[in-house]
């Protein structure tokens, strides 16, 4: 989860440069030419930072981490299994998609208004947001995708020296590696005859490490602290199990191939494109991931199965395109002057911030060292809770900004880059 575009503000960039400052520092000071398409992007980060926290509000209580019988005792109630299931099939990877997608358009923006200049700054960027993300993994909450950001946004130079036409290639390319890797894993395990696939899901924990998970909601910050630490691990585990790498750095490069075209840059301008978009994305996108979340609560995702290679081949188109729905349907609402949807701009606007306080905020109500909720609390609940966390940060938002004209984090994370007051 980063924030993409160093300027998402117009007012932000209405600063000199100070005398003797490079020329591509000069043109980042400048205000961007387009408001609109600055307001989309603004938007669809705030929708985005909303969505990162319903989909990581089950694992801040603990949800994704209890053990099937405990799991069946507490989900008791209709709306928490339907809560679920709505996860599963509208949240699930969809955000995070679509932050990727942000990222990749950050990047494109950078390198338009500065050229090769840019790209030091750009990686100076990448290593600040990296110690920012180890910070929050360490000591705050082991869910981090900073430091995922980070690490793979080094490869985005690479990746800009490639013609428009190659980085539609490497976008598909690189969002097929998860199902062609599972194929490969599924014929290995046939061919080896290690036994069939289990019927349903197992267990996410390890029962020797359960104990840990279990005191994060019972013991003090000691316990908390430790068990982050095995959370991180298992964390970094099923990123490598689920081929998460991949899948990320496929839509940062879709990000670069909208602003190479245009269609990030000037949103009125491709509108057509955008409708199209935006019918493909749902009409392909939502029936392919309540397939997928169909064929993945019936079969384990590990070890491999055919039932579980549906689920990962469909997954893998369905969740891209539903959050390239998402995104387009976001920009189109933009571009009509919905005035609903620009209350997420504040949001947007102070990603970083937001973000990193859904973790503190959760961690204190769900660890034992604060209010306790850590396996005490169902889907449904856990999903009200995020919702009230965003309906207060949607003006907490508006007014920080209506006194300062960056959020606290983004506020460091800047003083850090340019090495300067900003």
């Amino acid at each position: 989860m980063t924030i993409p575009a160093d300027r998402s503000d117009a007012s932000a960039t209405q600063q000199r440069a100070p005398q003797g400052a490079s020329s591509h520092t000069a043109a980042d000071a400048a205000p961007l030419p387009v408001r609109e398409r600055i307001q989309a992007l603004d938007v669809l980060r705030g929708v985005a930072v909303a969505g990162i926290l319903f989909a990581n509000v089950l694992a801040f209580f603990g949800l994704s981490f209890m053990p099937p019988d405990r799991a069946a005792a507490l989900q008791t109630a209709a709306a928490d299994h339907v809560a679920e299931i709505l996860e599963h099939v509208f949240v699930d990877g969809k955000f995070y998609s679509i932050f990727s997608l942000l990222f990749g358009i950050g990047f494109g923006v950078q390198l338009s208004r500065g050229g090769d200049a840019a790209m030091p700054r750009f990686k100076r960027r990448l290593r600040i947001l990296l110690g920012i993300g180890a910070i929050h993994a360490f000591l705050i909450w082991a869910g981090d995708i900073l430091m995922l950001y980070a690490l793979l946004g080094f490869t985005m130079p690479w990746f800009a020296r490639k013609p428009n036409r190659a980085l539609v290639r490497w976008t598909v390319i690189l969002l097929a590696v998860p199902t062609v890797l599972y194929v490969v894993a599924l014929a290995a395990w046939l061919v080896l005859g290690s036994g069939a696939a289990q019927s349903s899901p197992p267990s996410r924990v390890p029962a020797n490490m359960l104990h840990f998970f279990e005191a994060i909601g019972t013991g003090g910050l000691k316990d908390a602290f430790i068990g982050n630490l095995v959370f991180l691990g298992g964390r970094w585990a099923d990123l490598f199990a689920t081929v998460r790498f991949p899948k990320v750095l496929g839509m940062f490069v879709l990000g670069l191939w909208t602003v190479r075209t245009g269609i990030a840059l000037s949103p009125a301008d491709h509108r057509a494109t955008l409708v199209r978009w935006c019918k493909l994305g749902w009409g392909v996108g939502l029936p392919a991931n309540l397939i997928a979340t169909w064929a993945l609560e019936r079969w384990a995702y590990l070890p491999p199965s055919v039932g579980g290679l549906l689920g990962t081949a469909v997954q893998g188109v369905g969740i891209p395109m539903l959050a390239i729905g998402y995104a387009t349907t976001v920009a189109l609402l933009v571009l009509d002057s919905r005035r609903f949807i620009s209350v997420f701009a504040p949001v947007g606007r102070m990603a970083l911030t937001n973000y990193l306080m859904h973790s503190i905020i959760c961690v204190v109500l769900s660890y034992g060292f604060g209010f306790g909720l850590w396996w005490r609390t169902g889907a449904s609940r856990a999903m009200a809770i995020a919702a009230a966390i965003i309906v207060v940060q949607i003006p907490l938002s508006a007014w920080w900004l209506s006194r300062f004209r960056f959020g606290p984090a983004e506020w460091i994370w800047r003083r850090l880059t340019y090495g300067r007051p900003v």
